[in-house]
């Protein structure tokens, strides 16, 4: 993902508005002018803009949402996260109805695991629940689930991008079931996990209100 430098301080909280202005890039502007271009793969005309994502956020769950937390420098040009096994959906990081369920990856699992909106994001770059101003997380859903020996490839498409400091203020953590009372937060920490949450209700407890939901 690379960016255009921009002054953190001229960064909002409010809702960005966001313009497709190249066949990798889409630029994020705040409302005092500045800008930040974020490169990942969606191509205009692809599913992205078609029926498939509005069928996947007619799908998505109003009762469980996944995190995949990265440090892969390229995760948003490619559409595909790794994930150590060891470190997804473990026992300690899901619901344990969904440990049940989905943890094996079962082809019901997974067809489950799908339904459920993803938030997609690069390790926070401080501790202590803070992160550059300039980094985005994205709002994804999930499109194929692969394990690989001691990995699992997960391959999504982009929804939406939001300023990842949103999801870290501590006023906006406990809506997302995060947390944010230790140096090392749930997003210092490269993992899959999945929260008993509605998170359309978190994203408007924090301010994030123009993205895509089901009916």
């Amino acid at each position: 993902m690379s960016n255009e430098l921009i002054n953190p301080q001229a960064m909002p909280l409010a809702a960005p508005s966001v313009g497709q202005t190249g066949k990798n890039n889409v630029n994020v502007t705040n409302q005092d002018g500045g800008v930040v271009n974020i490169n990942y793969n969606i191509h205009p005309g692809e599913p992205t803009d078609s029926a498939e994502k509005m069928i996947a956020i007619q799908r998505f769950s109003r009762e469980y949402y996944q995190l995949l937390v990265t440090n892969e420098e390229d995760v948003f040009e490619t559409n595909v996260i790794t994930i150590t096994a060891n470190r997804a959906l473990t026992e300690r990081i899901v619901p344990p109805e969904i440990y049940e369920r989905c943890s094996t990856l079962s082809e019901a699992g997974v067809e489950e695991l799908k339904t459920f909106p993803a938030v997609i994001c690069r390790e926070n770059t401080a501790y202590n629940g803070m992160t550059d101003a300039n980094q985005w997380a994205m709002y994804c859903y999930i499109k194929r689930v692969k394990k690989e020996g001691k990995f699992i490839k997960v391959g999504f498409k982009p929804i939406a991008p939001f300023p990842q400091a949103k999801m870290c203020m501590k006023k906006n953590a406990i809506y997302f079931d995060l947390n944010m009372d230790c140096a090392l937060t749930d997003l210092n920490w490269s993992a899959w996990s999945v929260h008993k949450v509605n998170l359309f209700e978190a994203f408007d407890e924090a301010g994030i209100t123009n993205m895509p939901r089901p009916y």
